[in-house]
């Protein structure tokens, strides 16, 4: 009997919360990547338009440095990896896996 309800637990837990499971940075939405990238290139704006997969865009550092931005996604990975090309020749590369 318990471990039926153990199942019957998970069962509900995976059809009251199915985005809660699968979501992973392969499958971010927009607001998410957007929020993800600013922390980690410390950026006080971002704009990003929708690009086969991923996002392609611009963001600027709090030191005016502005950064084109290649952002790409991978779901089947549940990995996004990202390129920042800054006007001032700074670069950086890095990517946001679960795994």
């Amino acid at each position: 009997m318990k471990r039926f309800s153990r199942c019957v637990g998970f069962l509900l837990s995976v059809m009251l919360f199915p985005g809660c499971a699968t979501e992973t940075p392969g499958t971010w939405k927009q607001p998410k990547v957007e929020a993800e990238i600013s922390q980690r290139l410390k950026l006080s704006s971002i704009t990003l338009t929708a690009a086969a997969g991923g996002y392609t865009g611009t963001g600027t550092a709090a030191d005016g440095e502005t950064y084109k931005l290649k952002i790409t996604q991978d779901a089947a990975k549940g990995r996004l990896e990202y390129v920042a090309e800054g006007d001032r020749g700074s670069s950086e590369d890095g990517f946001i896996s679960l795994n």
